[in-house]
Formats: C-alpha cells, structure tokens, sequence
C-alpha cells in the first residue's frame, strides 16, 4: 500500500512541483513516464497496461486482451517518434570527427559525440513531445525507420504495420505521429522533403487532437517551455 501510495502522490504532485525541462534522453524518459502515469494505454495500439509497483515503475505488464495485439507477455517500451538517426543524419557531429577522447587522444564522431559538443543535439535527444509509449512488439523491431506510409508490411503487430524502412499507424493516430514530425520541423528545422511535409499535413487532418493528447501536450508545454502549435491549435 505504501509503494502504491508513493506513486499516486508521485502523479498528483507532478504538475505542482516545477519540473524542469530534462536535459537528457534519460532523465527525459523517467519524466514522460509520470506524465502518462494517468492514461496507461500504449499510443499505438491502445492497450492498456499497469506497472509493476515493486519495480518502482521500471516493469510495465500489458492486458493483450484490451486491444490486437496477438503477441504475449509484452511489456512497455518507451520509443522516439522521430528517431535519432533521423533528426542527428546531417549533424556535423554526427558525420565528422568533431570530438577528442580524453582517455585515447583520437576523434571520433556519433552520438556520443553530439551528446557531449552539440547543444541542439541534446535538446531534441530529450524533448519531451518525442517520447511515446508502445508494446515491446514494436519497439524490438524498431531500428532507424521513420513513420510514413507503408506499402508493404513484412509484419504486423496489432494495426501498426511495419517494414525495414517505415512504421504506419492505424489512422486514429496518424495525427498524433504526424504532429511530431512538424514540431521538430518547425522547432529545431528537422529536414523534411515536401512530400513528407504534405504527407504528415494529410495525417494531421485526418485525424485531430484527442483530450488526451492535448491534456499530456499541455503538461509538456509547461514543464518544457516549448510550444507545439500543431497540437495547441486542436485544443482551443
């Protein structure tokens, strides 16, 4: 009863206590998930799912039987909508040798790399509007794709389908993914081709912004200072 007592007061105060916006992927991630403590649905297939409270919110366990997903003993996994690969392909620090090891005296480059010389870098690694939660199914199979289109699914988990170089939503959260896409592009000029920017335009139409979307928005906004006006529009 304590641990369950612990983590309610955890979410109730949330809100009131003056977060401050992370400043990196994990610490980001341990924010986000007191943020969804109240829904417990995975974005994607809707599932819902409790935590295992003698894991302190580490353990997730999902009720398959609440949603298609046909896989068992999943567990949820908390992914990036734009990957990093994505939003860090055309980062100096990520192509060139930019950094210094002080142990070995070589440069090197990557994610390491930006992690530790590119500030903007380190901004979008930790944004907050990034992070969803979905079934382990998912987020195993998840490498560099991108979400967008799919013409051919290799597989399926639940109605996300799924290949080598892209992940499609079912459209009820078409809107949701797309919305993240222009928020990096218009925040931190995440590159989009034009027919990217039209496609996740499409996707915002076809599927507008839910209470709970804009209720979790608006928590975000507050504790990270920044606006996603594709999101704050839908809740006026």
């Amino acid at each position: 009863m304590m641990k369950l007592f612990l983590l309610v007061l955890t979410a109730i105060t949330l809100f009131g206590r003056g977060y401050e916006a992370p400043d990196n992927r994990t610490q980001a991630i341990k924010l986000i998930k007191k943020i969804h403590f109240d829904y417990k649905k995975t974005w994607l297939n809707g599932c819902d799912y409790s935590y295992d409270l003698g894991s302190c919110m580490d353990k997730t366990m999902v009720d398959t039987a609440s949603c298609s997903v046909q896989e068992q003993n999943q567990t949820v996994k908390w992914i990036q909508v734009v990957p990093d690969s994505f939003y860090g392909r055309n980062r100096e620090c990520m192509n060139e040798e930019v950094c210094v090891s002080k142990y070995t005296g070589k440069n090197y480059k990557g994610k390491r790399c930006c992690r530790q010389s590119d500030a903007e870098y380190r901004k979008m690694e930790a944004d907050l509007f990034n992070f969803i939660p979905v079934v382990s199914a998912i987020a195993d199979k998840r490498k560099d794709q991108i979400f967008m289109k799919v013409d051919k699914a290799e597989y399926v988990v639940g109605k996300v389908k799924m290949n080598e170089r892209a992940i499609e939503p079912p459209d009820n959260l078409k809107g949701d993914i797309a919305r993240v896409y222009l928020y990096m592009n218009q925040r931190y000029g995440l590159e989009l081709s034009l027919e990217e920017k039209e496609d996740y335009y499409y996707w915002h139409k076809l599927d507008s912004v839910d209470k709970r979307e804009c209720a979790i928005a608006k928590t975000i906004m507050k504790i990270q200072g920044s606006t996603n006006r594709w999101i704050q529009e839908g809740c006026r």
